[in-house]
């Protein structure tokens, strides 16, 4: 081989070289890159289920700060229609589901009738959505459900539907988050469920009234990403720690009390819009598992320890038992933020790993790509920023709205 050749064959490698490294380094990376989403022909309307389908039940913050109990009739935009129930019979900061132990479901029925009809004015009231109440309840532990929609499973690898404990107390649906410039912050919309009892069989389920309302899960994508096991989800390893942090659970201001809860599911409609963008959009009944059968594999799990949080372990729920503080969450559909490293992420990180001397200490080649990918996706400020509102919506279950606090 000629001098000439190996100099043309150097400066060529050297060209790719340094091609590949500014590909890797100084390429900006998208802010906009985005997951897929299949989005539904037409747009969400949000109303409220006749009564003959369902009892629509929720709280407002009276002016002496107690809980106000409300039968909802109608909703607007601005304002939600519903009936002071303390003037018949109702006591105020009652849990929801015992609104149902004092007045008869009749006159539940009656008043929405009534309300709904010509008479309408002189018995409801117009509340805006800001003086809502959390229908999540006073509950401080919860149970998450990760993957359980076929196209979020995919676009985050993973390849069952799990379960976890996620703590903390529901906050009400006008509302914020806080903002932490070393967190990857990321939304998800959901149904949850509770029930008016302790659930400790099927049976139990079974027989128990079933209320639903929307809620959101924050995750805290870079806590996730530093304690997950990639090889098993279920092991439950960072799901709570990013899932339990102060504001993280979102609760819509209704509870939906349905006659049949199976086609309920089925049918409602929930979606996500960041600013106004759509970025998540699906009905119940696209869940892998439904509520039945998510309650089965809850109380299956009941025993194991593997769940870590803050440093101690815990079991997904206590005494065998799902109780009635706990809200059961479905689980989000497909178009969350969070995108796995590309190529080019890891690429990155393994370049870094070897410049910066990492492998030399106890740092593994995993640690220094997630780090990298972290730096990098903090850097391009794909995930949620301050000012930004993330809003929730369904098809009877009301709206959320959150605002990103700095």
């Amino acid at each position: 081989m000629t001098e000439v050749m190996m100099k043309r064959i150097a400066v060529t490698a050297g060209a790719i070289c340094a091609g590949f490294l500014f590909w890797i380094f100084a390429l900006n990376d998208d802010p906009d890159r985005l997951n897929p989403i299949s989005l539904e022909a037409g747009t969400l309307s949000s109303g409220v289920l006749p009564i003959e389908q369902a009892i629509t039940l929720g709280q407002v913050k009276g002016e002496d700060g107690r809980a106000v109990p409300v039968l909802i009739t109608g909703l607007s935009e601005t304002t939600v229609t519903a009936v002071d129930l303390t003037g018949h019979g109702v006591s105020a900061d009652l849990d929801l589901f015992k609104i149902l132990e004092e007045v008869p479901e009749a006159e539940l029925v009656a008043l929405y009738s009534k309300a709904v009809g010509e008479a309408g004015r002189t018995v409801t009231q117009g509340y805006p959505l800001s003086q809502f109440l959390p229908a999540a309840g006073k509950g401080h532990r919860h149970i998450g459900s990760g993957t359980n929609f076929p196209e979020h499973a995919e676009e985050t690898t993973s390849s069952s539907v799990f379960s976890f404990p996620k703590f903390g107390v529901a906050t009400p649906p006008v509302t914020s988050v806080a903002y932490d410039p070393e967190v990857l912050l990321d939304y998800e919309v959901e149904i949850c469920a509770r029930f008016d009892r302790d659930i400790a069989s099927l049976a139990d389920f079974e027989a128990a009234r079933k209320g639903f309302f929307l809620c959101g899960d924050f995750t805290d994508r870079s806590t996730l990403l530093k304690m997950i096991d990639t090889d098993n989800f279920d092991s439950g390893s960072g799901f709570s720690d990013a899932k339990s942090g102060p504001g993280y659970l979102p609760s819509g201001p209704f509870l939906v009390i349905p006659v049949d809860w199976r086609s309920f599911v089925a049918q409602e409609r929930i979606e996500t819009r960041l600013d106004g963008a759509l970025r998540q959009d699906a009905r119940g009944g696209q869940m892998i598992l439904d509520f039945g059968q998510l309650v089965e594999k809850v109380l299956d799990d009941s025993v194991s320890t593997r769940f870590l949080y803050q440093g101690d372990r815990y079991q997904l729920i206590e005494d065998a038992v799902v109780s009635t503080g706990q809200v059961l969450m479905s689980g989000t559909p497909e178009g969350v933020i969070f995108m796995p490293p590309s190529p080019r992420h890891m690429a990155r990180g393994v370049i870094r790993h070897v410049v910066t001397g990492a492998f030399v200490g106890q740092a593994s080649g995993y640690d220094s790509v997630i780090a990298s990918f972290i730096q990098d996706e903090l850097a391009a400020k794909r995930f949620l920023q301050p000012g930004q509102v993330v809003t929730y919506a369904s098809a009877s279950m009301g709206t959320i709205s959150i605002t990103v606090r700095r």
